[in-house]
C-alpha cells in the first residue's frame, strides 16, 4: 500500500504541481522541467562514456605488455589481491531444467578454482532434472543437490537462501540454468572482490555466439548496453547494480543485510539496494563473462521484461527512505541514481503531458507543438547516444553494423520496453500486489 500512495502521490501529485506552475509562469514550464531531466541524462550518459574512453586507452597500452592478457587486453591484478583464495560455492536454482542443466554442470565443475563446491537447488522440478543431477551426483563428488520441499517459500530468492542455509563458503557465485562461463572465471574474478569494502561483483553478461535473429540480435545490443552504463558506473565511482546471472557475493556481506529477500520478484536488484545502503561497495567486472540463452519468442520475452521493469520500479519504492539518509549515499550514487529513475519518469510524464496537450488543443488553450517536438527528439537522441555507444565499446561492431543494430534496438525498447513500463506503474499503483515470479524457460538452444 506505502508503494501505491506514493507512486500515486508522486506522478499525479508532482503533475498536478507542475500544471499549476505552468498555469501561473508564461511558457511550457513542464515541458522545460523534461527538457531539464533529459539534459541531466545526457550529461550523465557523457560522463560514464568520458570515463570509458579514458579506460580503454589504458586498456590498449596494456596490450603492448609482455604479461598475458585476456579479450579485454587486461591482466589480473598482482600481490595479495591475485594471492587471495576464498573458498567458493556455485548456486544454481532450477526448476524444470533438463534441457540444459547437465551441460551447465560440466562446465562449471571446469572452472579452474580449489575448495569449489557446486549446489544446484531443485525447486521441485517434474521433468527429468532430478534424475540428470543423481546420474552426475555419482560422477562428480564436488556437487551437491538440494531439493526444495513441496509447499516451500517460491521464488529464486526463498531457494538460494535455504542454499545458503547449508553452505559454508566465504563467496557465494550465483548463476542461471544456461550459464557457460571460461574456466578461469573465478581467477579473472576474486582479484575484484577482494578488498574489504566490496560486498559483491557483477560480471559482464553476454548471448551465446551460435544464436541467431533478430531478437538475438537486440539482446545481444541490450546487453551490451547495460554493461556499458555498468562500466561506466564502477569507473565514476556511482552505484554498480547486481544482475542474477553470474554475480560473486562475500558470504560476510549476505549475512549483513539478511541474506536475500524472499518477497522481490527482482533477487538481484533488491539486493543491490540493500548492499548499497548497508555500504557495501558493488564492482563491476568485464574481464570475465558469462554467457546465456536468448529468448527467442515476443510472449516470453515481454513476459521478463515486464517482471524486470516492475522490480526496477519497486525497488526504488520500498527502499526511498533508506536511501535517501544523509549518511548513506555519495553525491555521486545519488546523481546516478537520479538519472536511472529518469528512465522510468519520464515516458509517464510525456504520456500526461501529450494527454495535457491534447485537451489544451480540443477547448482553445495554449499549446506549444513545436517546443514539445523538439523535446521528444531530445529524449530519442538520449537513447541514441547510449544505444550506440554501448554497441561500438562491447559488441565490438563497425561504425555501419552499429547504426543498424541502434535502429534495430531503439524499435525494441519502443516495442518490449515501454509498453512494459507502462504497464508495470499501472500495475503498483491500481492493482493488488501480489508474488508472481515466474523462471525463465530455457531450451538448451
Amino acid at each position: 500500500m506505502f508503494n501505491r500512495i506514493l507512486l500515486i502521490t508522486i506522478f499525479i501529485g508532482g503533475w498536478l504541481t507542475l500544471k499549476y506552475i505552468d498555469y501561473f509562469v508564461p511558457g511550457p514550464f513542464i515541458l522545460i522541467f523534461i527538457c531539464c531531466l533529459c539534459f541531466m541524462m545526457i550529461s550523465h550518459c557523457a560522463w560514464l562514456l568520458m570515463a570509458q574512453k579514458r579506460w580503454h586507452r589504458k586498456l590498449n597500452r596494456a596490450k603492448d605488455r609482455p604479461h598475458p592478457h585476456n579479450e579485454f587486453g587486461t591482466t589480473v591484478k598482482e600481490g595479495a589481491e591475485a594471492d587471495w583464495q576464498p573458498t567458493v560455492d556455485l548456486f544454481i536454482s532450477a526448476k524444470n531444467e533438463s534441457r540444459v542443466i547437465e551441460k551447465t554442470v560440466r562446465n562449471m565443475l571446469k572452472i579452474d578454482y580449489p575448495n569449489l563446491l557446486l549446489w544446484i537447488i531443485d525447486d521441485n522440478s517434474t521433468d527429468e532434472m532430478p534424475a540428470i543431477l543423481d546420474r552426475l551426483k555419482s560422477e562428480f563428488s564436488n556437487l551437491r543437490v538440494l531439493r526444495r520441499l513441496p509447499g516451500s517459500y517460491p521464488g529464486k530468492s526463498a531457494a538460494l537462501n535455504e542454499a545458503l542455509a547449508l553452505s559454508k563458503a566465504e563467496v557465494v557465485v550465483v548463476f542461471d540454468a544456461d550459464a557457460y562461463v571460461a574456466p578461469d572465471f573465478l581467477r579473472q574474478t576474486l582479484p575484484v572482490l577482494a578488498p574489504e569494502d566490496v560486498g559483491a561483483v557483477q560480471v559482464q553478461k553476454k548471448i551465446y555466439d551460435n544464436q541467431k535473429g533478430f531478437l538475438v540480435e537486440c539482446q545481444a545490443s541490450e546487453y551490451a548496453v547495460d554493461a556499458f552504463w555498468q562500466m561506466g558506473r564502477d569507473l565514476i565511482g556511482a552505484a554498480v547494480e547486481l544482475r542474477g546471472d553470474g554475480q560473486l557475493i562475500k558470504r560476510n556481506a549476505l549475512i549483513d543485510v539478511g541474506g536475500w529477500n524472499n518477497k522481490t520478484i527482482t533477487d538481484d536488484l533488491d539486493l543491490s539496494m540493500r548492499l548499497l545502503i548497508a555500504n557495501w561497495d558493488i564492482r563491476f567486472c568485464p574481464y570475465a563473462c558469462v554467457y546465456e540463452e536468448a529468448i527467442e519468442t515476443w510472449k516470453s520475452l515481454y513476459r521478463q521484461r515486464k517482471r524486470w521493469a516492475e522490480g526496477s520500479i519497486r525497488r526504488y519504492l520500498d527502499y526511498v527512505l533508506p536511501l535517501n539518509a544523509p549518511s548513506r549515499l555519495s553525491f555521486t550514487e545519488r546523481l546516478d541514481i537520479m538519472a536511472f529513475v529518469g528512465e522510468f519518469t519520464i515516458p509517464p510524464l510525456v504520456a500526461m503531458e501529450i494527454l495535457s496537450e491534447a485537451i489544451n488543443f480540443l477547448i482553445g488553450g495554449p499549446n506549444y507543438p513545436r517546443f514539445f517536438i523538439i523535446v521528444l527528439m531530445a529524449i530519442a537522441l538520449v537513447c541514441q547516444f547510449n544505444f550506440f555507444n554501448g554497441i561500438r565499446l562491447y559488441r565490438h561492431k563497425s561504425l555501419t553494423e552499429t547504426l543498424w543494430l541502434t535502429a534495430c534496438l531503439t524499435f525494441y525498447a519502443n516495442v518490449i520496453w515501454m509498453p512494459c513500463i507502462f504497464l508495470s506503474l499501472w500495475k503498483i499503483m491500481f492493482r493488488r500486489q501480489g508474488f508472481s515470479w515466474q523462471p525463465t524457460e530455457h531450451f538448451g538452444t
